[in-house]
């Protein structure tokens, strides 16, 4: 498979998996007293899911590297923390906002440094992705500090909800895709510098 179509099949895939995300935000919100009792498989599934498509996005090597940087780090932390909290005790269940909180915190400072580098690629948008990144960092942190001194089961599915919007803005801000001309240009100088070399042998 040509590199230029798996960028964009991973492009796709994140917005996909960002999307499925903010679902479970919005199902976890509207109906708590149904997804209360499956919220670990099902926050467990999707950050399983999230952390397969966020390993394999960090081989997709777009135009830029800028996107999937740091993905096969938190996709291997998404993919051990889905997995274990799909099989732990019922007792574990209270630590997910923090878990999901920390996890939530180290991504948006992460793509906050993302914003930056897109700023010295001359990216248009850098500032916006900044802009959502500082939001997503403060809801992270309210998600841990108010969870431990008030009763406020909104937060998290709100969390989730902004961290897959967050998600799919970024991926979209930040991910480029070589073009076929790109691709016909770049070839065109592979060849020139092998004949080169072929010259200079001669």
């Amino acid at each position: 498979m040509k590199r230029l179509d798996i960028v964009k099949e991973m492009r796709v895939a994140h917005t996909c998996v960002s999307l499925l995300l903010i679902l479970s935000g919005v199902f976890l919100l509207a109906w708590p007293e149904v997804a209360g009792p499956l919220v670990r498989y099902l926050i467990g599934g999707n950050f399983v899911v999230l952390g397969v498509v966020r390993i394999l996005g960090y081989y997709a090597n777009d135009l830029y590297r800028l996107a999937f940087q740091y993905d096969l780090a938190l996709g291997s932390f998404s993919v051990i923390f889905g997995v274990l909290l799909i099989i732990s005790p019922d007792k574990l269940q209270s630590a997910i906002p923090y878990i999901i909180g920390v996890y939530v915190l180290m991504d948006a400072l992460l793509k906050l440094q993302t914003a930056l580098e897109a700023k010295a690629f001359g990216m248009k948008h850098w500032w916006g992705l900044m802009l959502s990144c500082l939001v997503l960092s403060l809801c992270s942190i309210a998600l841990l500090v108010l969870n431990t001194q008030l009763d406020a089961p909104w937060l998290l599915p709100i969390v989730l909800i902004l961290d897959g919007g967050e998600s799919i803005w970024n991926t979209l801000g930040t991910v480029r895709v070589r073009t076929k001309k790109e691709g016909r240009f770049e070839e065109l100088v592979r060849l020139a510098e092998k004949g080169a070399d072929k010259h200079e042998e001669k």
